[in-house]
């Protein structure tokens, strides 16, 4: 049996190029003692929550409803117990003293004196084209989707700006240095190659999710703080930061609590 909750969350500001400013729309599902979180991004393909909670509800799975479905069943109290969570990056313009790395949306994004430079261009190549030889590359870690990949076309732009460039939900070689790996819709690859694993920029039960796997296979780095970008609700209020780690409180109080209904 699945049950589910929706929610809004709200953001601060707007989340990338992509993004609307209207709050994101997801929902929180429980399967016997395990939860999890369904946050669809439109955007980039997904299904809406609508459509993934209708297919859900005729036993029809999507890849983020198949992680999501993964991820409930390993839920157990205190799940993180003993786990380190890696690092994180901090998302935006503004990163606080402590964090020495900060991801910024492109094209527009401001950039940060100071730290180190993960800039995420969503596959926009005119936009990295005009902005590649003004860019800081003496603290840029590296470039993120810098146009719809093809491993020619990267190898040959890595080679002319002499920038790392990171893949985002995918796992190719050839012109790659990194992969972004989201576990709300992707099993970690194996390879070789440097990995950060982030969240879906989704609720915290979402980031848990993240956290989790992160822990788990103990990537570099990651980019799991994700709950920043959002007004407070009664979950993200509770969320806590320690020398650039998440850390994730016991949700069990507000999980028992929710109007959950019934998947028809």
């Amino acid at each position: 049996m699945i049950w589910y909750w929706p929610y809004a969350l709200k953001p601060k500001r707007r989340l990338s190029a992509l993004a609307g400013d209207a709050p994101r729309r997801g929902a929180l599902i429980r399967v016997d003692e395990g939860f999890a979180d369904v946050h669809p991004w439109p955007e980039l393909g997904d299904a809406t929550i609508d459509e993934q909670l209708a297919l859900l509800a005729r036993g029809e799975t999507t890849a983020l409803t198949r992680r999501s479905l993964w991820f409930a069943s390993e839920w157990r109290p205190k799940m993180l117990d003993g786990l380190t969570i890696p690092r994180s990056h901090w998302p935006g313009s503004d990163p606080p003293d402590e964090f020495d790395t900060a991801k910024v949306k492109m094209p527009g994004g401001v950039l940060p004196d100071r730290v180190r430079l993960r800039l995420d261009f969503n596959g926009d190549g005119e936009a990295f084209e005009r902005a590649a030889s003004t860019l800081p590359r003496e603290r840029i870690d590296f470039v993120e989707d810098p146009c719809p990949y093809d491993g020619a076309t990267w190898t040959r732009l890595r080679a002319e700006t002499r920038l790392r460039f990171a893949l985002d939900r995918g796992d190719a070689e050839e012109g790659v240095d990194v992969l972004v790996v989201k576990p709300a819709v992707q099993d970690v690859p194996r390879t070789a190659k440097e990995i950060v694993i982030t969240s879906y920029m989704d609720h915290p039960i979402g980031q848990l999710h993240a956290a989790y796997v992160a822990a788990g296979c103990r990537p570099h780095t990651a980019g799991l703080v994700t709950h920043v970008l959002y007004e407070n609700d009664p979950f993200i209020e509770r969320m806590r930061i320690d020398d650039t780690r998440l850390v994730v409180p016991d949700f069990s109080d507000l999980l028992e609590s929710l109007p959950w209904k019934k998947l028809a």
